[in-house]
C-alpha cells in the first residue's frame, strides 16, 4: 500500500471498483497475531465525516474491495489499522486518499450514440438526447438536470467559412455565414429534443450537430454530443448502430474509443421497419485528419473479404464483429468506420459508428529488485514516469520461464510499488522474466518488459512446508511460507500458491517417469500426450514406496494451498483471474487431490464461474477466455481426480482413507443404502477400502453436478463475446473444449477434429431448423466419470467426448438423426494402455480326423443386458503366405460341411489382404453381440487348390479334417460405446433422459454402435443424439480351446465354465469383508468385483509351450 497525499489523490472512476491490498509485516515478534480494521472517511470538504461501511465490503482483512458506485463524488481517506491482538497498545496506520470522479456522460443525439445516418429529407429529423444520453455512474440518465444547446454546421466545409450557428426554439436558421437550415425546428420545453422540420436539409449534403449539454447544478459540468446526417433524395430509415458492449468502446469527443487489443463487437437496428428487408452489409473505412476542416477523410477498406471468417464474423448479419487482428495488423490507424447498409426493394438505409484508438500508456520505466533469490524472497517492483491522457489506471504483473504463452499473473495495484514472490526458474540459469502491464482508465494496455531475475529452484522451502504441515494441524507460523499464507491477502495467498503448485507440478512429473510398472493404473496421461517411456532402471518396491510417500506428501501441501485460497473473496478482475490461475495450477497434478481439496476448488471454481458468466458483458472477450479457461482446467482437474481412484487409475491416498471411518447414519440419504452394507460400517473407527469407496463415490457425485453448472456458466460467459461463424477454444493437458457460434445449416456433413486422433462428425441432416443460430459446445477429458452402478463397464481407460447443441438462450436442444445417418465419434484411450501380447497355438502339432476347423471359445458375458460390447479378432500366422477361413457361430456350436452349414458368419483371411504388421483383423459389431454370453470361432487353413479371395460369395466348404502348416498367434479384445445417463450410468442402449454437463432435459430412445475403425488406441462410435459418451476396452481372455465332443456341454451350460483338455472350471467366489491381495496392494487400488455380492471370476490355465510350466491368467 503505497502512501499518496491529500492533494493528489488516486483517481477512481465511480463507475469502476476499487481494491486496496497492503502487505502486513511485524518487525518485534515473528509470532504476533494481528487484526485489521479499515476506515473510510470523506475528505471533500473536511476530513470528520466518516463512512459506514456495510456489507458487502468486509473491513477486517489486510485487503479491501470497493465495488463501483459505492461512493458518491468526491475526495476520500481510506485508513488501515493493525493492532497486536497480545498487546493492544501496539498499533500501526497507513492512509490512502482517493478522489471518486465522474465516469463521463455519453450524449447521444439519436439512439446508442449512432456516428452517422442517412436521411431522407421529405422527412421529419429528431434529435433527442434527453432520452438517449447514458450516465454509467447512475441507473439512468435524468435529462432534467441539464441545459441543452445545439448547433449546426456542414460537414467538410471550413470551420471559418462555416462555423456552428446556435438553433434558437422557434427561430428561423437565416445567417449568412451559416447555410443549414431553410426552414424551421422545434424543440420540447425542457429543449432535452429538437425536430427538424421536413424539406429543411439539403439533399446530398453531409451536416453535423452537436449538442452541449451543461450541469444545471454545476455549470462545470459539461457535455457534447455529435450526429452526422447524410442527407440523400431517396427513401430510407434510419437505423441504430451501437456496441454489443458499452464498456468496450466508450465515448470521447465524437468518437467511440477502442483499445488495440479489443475485438470490436457491433449491432444494428432499424427504428422502424417497414417492409422486406433483403440485404444487410458492413463497410469498413480507414480515416486520416484533414486538418483544413477538421474532419477525417474516410477511404474503404479494400480487403474485407479477404479476411472474412479471419478478422470478420457477420459481415452480413445485424451483429458484426472485427477482431483486434485488424487494428494490431494497422496500427498506423487511428480512426476508423464501421457503416451499415441495410437494401430492401424500394430503400437503402445506412448509418455508422466512428472510432479513434485509444493509445496506451507511454514514456515510463519499471525496476525489479533484488535480481535474486528463492521462492520467498520478496521482489520489489517500482513503476515512474508512465503519462497518458486518460490517466493511469492499474498495473499487472506476469512472470514466465521458458515459453511466455504460459505466463502466470502475480497480482495488480493502482499504486506503483508491488511486492510479489516469483514462481522458479528454469535450467541452470533459473532465469524468470516478469512482465509489467500498465492500463490507462479506459482500459488501453502496454507491456513493459523487466530484466529476468535468477530465482533459484531448491526445493528446501517445500520440504521444509511439508514437515510444518505434519508436525501440526494448527501449523507453526516459522515456517516462512505458511507465515505469507497466514496473512489472509488474496494477491499474496495467489503467489505462493502458484509458485509452490508449480515446483509440485514439476516433482509430480519427475517421479512418473521414473517407470513405474502399468504407469496406466496409477497416472492419468494428459490429452495429446504419448505412452511415457518405462526407465531404464528397473522398477522395485522402493521406487514405489518413495511414489507413494511423495503424493501423499504433495497431497497435503495442495489441501493446505486450497484451504488459504478458499477463505478468500472475489473481488476484482484481476483478483478474480488470480486465483482462477493459481487453483488451475494447483489441481494439474490430479493423482495428488485428496477428496477435500477436489469439493474445495470444484466449489470455488463454481462460485468464479457464476461471477464470470454476470460479468461477462463488462470486460473484453480476451480476459473472458482468460479466466475461463483456468476454470475450465480446475473443473475438469477435480472431476478426473476424484474419478482416478474409483476407475483405478490412482492410488487411494493416506488422508482420504484415514478418514474414511463415517457412519453409516451418513448416508441415510444417499443411494447406497439400498445395497447390503452390513459390515462395512462396524468398525466406525477404523479405515476401510470399502468405505473410503462409498465416500469417493458420494464426492463424485456431488463434483459432477458442480462442474456441469461451472461449465454451463463458462459457456453462457462465452457466449457473449461470440458472433457467428467465430469460435473459442481451450487446450490444454487436462481438457480441450470448443464453442462455436453458427447457423443450422453449417452442421450438415460437419466434422469436428480437436485434437489427436479424437473426432466428431456430424450427418447431413438431422431436426434443426436450417436458419436457426446455434451454438456447437464440445470438449474432450482425459478419463471418463465412473458409473455410479461399478462393475458393469469398462471405461477407465477412455477419454470423455461431450457434444451440445445450444440455442441463442444457452439452452440445450435436443438433436436426432437416423440409423442411416447418425453421428459418428472417434474417441482415443489412454496411450499408456498396455497392450497384451498374442498367445501362441501349435495346431501344428495337433491332428483330428473328425474335424474340419480348430475351435476357440471367446467368453463375451455381460452383468447388464442393456449392455453390449463389440469383439475384435486378431490372428497373425507364422506364414505369412497362407490363407485361412474362419467361421463362427453365437452361443452356439458352429459347423460348416458338405452337409451342413450352421453358423452366423465367415470371413476369408487372405495373404494379400494381411495388414503390414501380419495381423489378420476380424470385428464383430455389439449389434450382432447383443444378448448373447459367448462366441465360439473355428479356423481352417485353406490348401493350394482353393481360391482366397475377398469377392467370394460363398465359403468354400470342405469335408476333409483341418490340418496347419504353420502355428498361429491369437490375441482378442472387446470394445463398446456408452453416453451417460442421467443418473451417471454408462449406458449403450436404452431411454435418454438428460446429460452431464447439460442442465436442460430430453427424452429419447438411444442407440450406440462401435465402429469397425475401433482398434487399441481408440474407439469409433455412432449414436442417433448427442450426449457424454466413453468407450469401453477389455482385453478378452485367451480364447479357450475347444473339442467338438465337448459342444453339446457347452451349449447347455453356462459359458463360465470352460471345458477342455487345457482348461480347468471356473469358480463361483461370495464376496467377503476382507479386501482381496493384489500384487500391487500398496497402490490401495479398488478391487472392481466389490460391487458384486456372487462375482463369478475365471481362470485359465495354458501351456506357454510343450514341456513348460503352467501359466495362469
Amino acid at each position: 500500500m503505497e502512501s499518496n497525499s491529500f492533494g493528489n489523490p488516486t483517481k477512481v472512476r465511480r463507475n469502476d471498483e476499487l481494491y486496496i491490498s497492503a502487505y502486513i509485516e511485524p518487525f518485534c515478534m515473528d509470532s504476533i497475531e494481528v487484526v485489521s480494521q479499515w476506515t473510510i472517511t470523506n475528505c471533500t470538504t473536511n476530513c470528520s465525516s466518516s463512512i459506514s461501511l456495510n456489507h458487502p465490503i468486509i473491513t477486517t482483512f489486510s485487503e479491501i474491495h470497493i465495488p463501483a458506485k459505492k461512493l458518491e463524488y468526491g475526495i476520500y481517506e481510506v485508513k488501515l489499522t493493525v493492532s497486536s491482538v497480545n498487546i493492544p497498545i501496539v498499533t500501526a496506520s497507513a492512509v490512502e486518499y482517493i478522489e471518486i470522479i465522474p465516469t463521463g456522460i455519453m450524449a447521444n443525439l439519436v439512439s446508442n450514440g449512432t456516428s452517422m445516418i442517412t436521411h431522407d429529407p421529405q422527412q421529419y429529423l429528431t434529435l433527442d438526447p434527453g432520452r438517449f444520453s447514458e450516465d454509467p455512474d447512475e441507473k439512468e440518465f435524468n435529462s432534467t438536470k441539464w441545459n441543452y444547446t445545439y448547433y449546426c454546421r456542414i460537414h467538410g466545409v471550413s470551420v471559418i467559412a462555416g462555423s456552428s450557428v446556435l438553433m434558437n426554439d422557434n427561430d428561423e436558421i437565416s445567417s449568412p455565414n451559416c447555410s443549414c437550415f431553410t426552414d424551421q425546428f422545434s424543440s420540447t420545453e425542457s429543449r432535452s429534443s429538437v425536430t427538424i422540420m421536413a424539406n429543411s436539409l439539403v439533399a446530398n449534403r453531409t451536416y453535423q450537430f452537436m449538442v452541449n449539454m451543461t450541469h444545471r447544478a454545476n455549470p462545470y459540468l459539461q457535455i457534447s454530443g455529435y450526429l452526422l446526417v447524410k442527407v440523400e433524395n431517396a427513401r430510407s430509415q434510419m437505423i441504430a448502430v451501437g456496441c454489443d458492449l458499452t464498456t468496450m468502446c466508450p465515448r470521447k469527443g465524437e468518437f467511440q474509443y477502442i483499445n488495440l487489443s479489443t475485438q470490436l463487437a457491433l449491432f444494428s437496428s432499424l427504428m422502424n421497419q417497414t417492409g422486406l428487408l433483403n440485404n444487410i452489409t458492413w463497410n469498413i473505412y480507414l480515416g486520416m485528419m484533414n486538418s483544413s476542416s477538421d474532419t477525417q477523410k474516410w477511404s474503404l477498406f479494400t480487403e474485407m473479404n479477404d479476411y472474412r471468417g479471419i478478422w470478420f464474423f457477420g459481415a452480413n448479419r445485424s451483429h458484426f464483429t472485427a477482431t483486434n487482428q485488424l487494428f494490431l495488423t494497422y496500427r498506423n490507424i487511428n480512426f476508423w468506420r464501421f457503416e451499415v447498409v441495410y437494401m430492401s426493394m424500394t430503400e437503402k438505409s445506412s448509418s455508422a459508428l466512428h472510432f479513434e484508438i485509444n493509445q496506451p500508456p507511454k514514456s515510463g520505466v519499471c525496476s525489479i529488485t533484488p535480481s535474486n533469490g528463492t521462492i520467498t524472497t520478496k521482489f520489489t517492483v517500482i513503476c515512474k514516469d508512465w503519462t497518458d491522457q486518460d490517466g493511469i489506471k492499474d498495473y499487472s504483473f506476469y512472470a514466465w520461464t521458458t515459453h511466455v504463452e504460459q505466463r502466470v499473473i502475480l497480482g495488480s495495484t493502482i499504486s506503483s510499488v508491488f511486492e510479489l514472490r516469483l514462481p522458479v526458474g528454469y535450467g541452470n540459469a533459473s532465469l524468470v522474466n516478469v512482465i509489467v502491464q500498465i492500463r490507462d482508465q479506459f482500459n488501453s494496455m502496454t507491456e513493459a518488459n523487466l530484466p529476468a531475475v535468477s530465482v533459484i529452484p531448491t526445493r528446501t522451502s517445500i520440504y521444509s512446508l511439508i514437515k510444518a504441515i505434519k508436525i501440526s494441524s494448527t501449523m507453526s507460523s516459522t515456517d516462512p511460507l505458511v507465515e505469507l499464507l497466514s496473512k489472509n491477502n488474496s494477491v499474496l495467498t495467489g503467489q505462493v500458491t502458484t509458485t509452490v503448485s508449480q515446483v509440485l507440478n514439476e516433482m509430480n512429473t519427475e517421479i512418473i517417469r521414473l517407470g513405474i510398472q502399468n504407469i496406466a493404473s496409477i497416472f492419468v496421461s494428459p490429452l495429446g500426450s504419448r505412452e511415457i517411456p518405462m526407465s531404464p532402471h528397473s522398477w522395485n518396491t522402493s521406487t514405489f514406496n518413495q511414489y507413494i510417500q511423495q503424493l501423499n506428501d504433495d497431497a497435503s501441501v495442495r489441501e493446505y494451498l486450497m484451504k488459504s485460497m478458499n477463505d478468500l473473496t472475489t473481488t476484482t478482475w484481476n483478483n478474480i483471474l488470480l486465483q482462477a490461475s493459481s487453483i488451475a495450477l494447483l489441481t494439474h497434478a490430479i493423482n495428488e487431490l485428496t477428496r477435500d481439496t477436489s469439493m474445495l476448488a470444484s466449489s470455488k471454481c463454481r462460485d468464479m464461474a457464476f461471477t464470470l458468466k454476470s460479468m461477462a458483458r463488462m470486460v473484453s472477450s480476451n480476459d473472458v477466455e482468460n479466466i475461463g479457461n483456468h476454470l475450465i482446467q480446475c473443473a475438469t482437474n477435480v472431476l478426473s481426480a476424484v474419478n482416478a481412484p474409483l476407475q483405478q487409475r490412482g492410488a487411494i491416498l493416506e488422508l482420504d482413507l484415514n478418514r474414511s471411518s463415517a457412519t453409516a447414519n451418513d448416508y441415510d440419504d444417499d443411494m447406497y443404502l439400498n445395497l447390503n452394507l452390513n459390515g462395512i460400517f462396524m468398525k466406525e473407527n477404523e479405515p476401510s477400502y470399502e468405505r473410503n469407496f462409498y465416500h469417493q463415490k458420494r464426492t463424485a457425485n456431488i463434483i459432477a453436478k458442480q462442474v456441469a453448472e461451472t461449465l454451463a456458466a463458462i459457456a453462457a460467459a462465452f457466449n457473449v463475446h461470440l458472433t457467428v461463424g467465430q469460435n473459442t477454444t481451450v487446450n490444454t493437458a487436462s481438457v480441450f473444449t470448443s464453442l462455436e457460434k453458427t447457423l443450422v445449416s453449417s452442421l450438415s456433413n460437419k466434422r469436428i477434429s480437436p485434437l489427436g486422433s479424437a473426432q466428431i462428425h456430424i450427418p447431413l441432416s438431422s431436426n434443426l431448423t436450417q436458419s436457426d443460430t446455434v451454438s456447437v459446445w464440445s470438449m474432450i477429458q482425459p478419463l471418463a466419470v465412473a458409473s455410479v452402478t461399478p462393475g458393469q463397464v469398462n471405461t477407465s481407460l477412455s477419454t470423455m467426448i461431450s457434444l451440445s447443441i445450444l440455442d441463442s438462450h444457452g439452452k440445450e436442444i435436443s438433436i436426432h438423426t437416423d440409423n442411416e445417418q447418425p453421428i459418428e465419434f472417434f474417441i482415443p484411450r489412454d496411450p499408456n494402455l498396455i497392450i497384451p501380447s498374442m498367445a501362441l497355438y501349435n495346431v501344428t502339432l495337433i491332428h483330428d480326423a473328425k474335424h474340419q476347423f480348430y475351435f476357440h471359445l471367446i467368453n463375451i458375458t455381460q452383468s447388464n443386458v442393456n449392455l453390449t460390447v463389440s469383439l475384435h479378432i486378431e490372428m497373425r500366422p507364422r506364414n505369412r503366405s497362407l490363407n485361412y477361413l474362419m467361421i463362427f457361430r453365437l452361443d452356439g456350436q458352429p459347423q460348416l460341411n458338405t452337409l451342413i452349414n450352421n453358423i452366423d458368419d465367415w470371413s476369408l483371411l487372405c495373404s494379400s489382404n494381411i495388414s503390414d504388421d501380419g495381423i489378420h483383423k476380424y470385428f464383430i459389431s455389439n449389434n450382432r453381440t447383443a444378448k448373447h454370453r459367448f462366441v465360439i470361432i473355428g479356423f481352417r487353413e485353406l490348401n493350394t487348390t482353393e481360391i482366397c479371395s475377398n469377392k467370394s460369395s460363398t465359403p468354400p466348404i470342405t469335408d476333409q479334417p483341418f490340418n496347419f502348416s504353420s502355428d498361429y498367434e491369437l490375441r482378442t479384445f472387446t470394445s463398446a460405446c456408452y453416453y451417460l445417463d442421467s443418473n451417471n450410468n454408462w449406458q449403450s442402449d436404452g431411454l435418454l433422459v438428460s446429460m452431464l454437463f447439460s442442465l436442460s432435459l430430453s427424452t429419447s430412445i438411444y442407440r450406440m454402435q462401435v465402429g469397425s475403425m475401433t482398434d487399441y488406441y481408440q474407439t469409433q462410435c455412432f449414436s442417433t443424439h448427442l450426449s457424454t459418451f466413453a468407450s469401453g476396452y477389455s482385453h478378452a481372455p485367451n480364447p479357450v480351446l475347444l473339442f467338438n465332443d465337448l459342444f453339446a456341454h457347452t451349449q447347455n451350460s453356462c459359458p463360465s465354465v470352460y471345458p477342455g483338455e487345457d482348461i480347468v472350471n471356473g469358480m463361483n467366489l461370495s464376496k467377503s469383508n476382507t479386501i482381496l491381495k493384489f500384487d500391487h496392494e500398496m497402490l490401495s487400488l479398488m478391487p472392481s468385483h466389490l460391487e458384486h455380492h456372487d462375482a463369478t471370476i475365471l481362470y485359465q490355465i495354458h501351456k506357454t509351450n510343450i514341456n513348460q510350466d503352467i501359466a495362469i491368467e
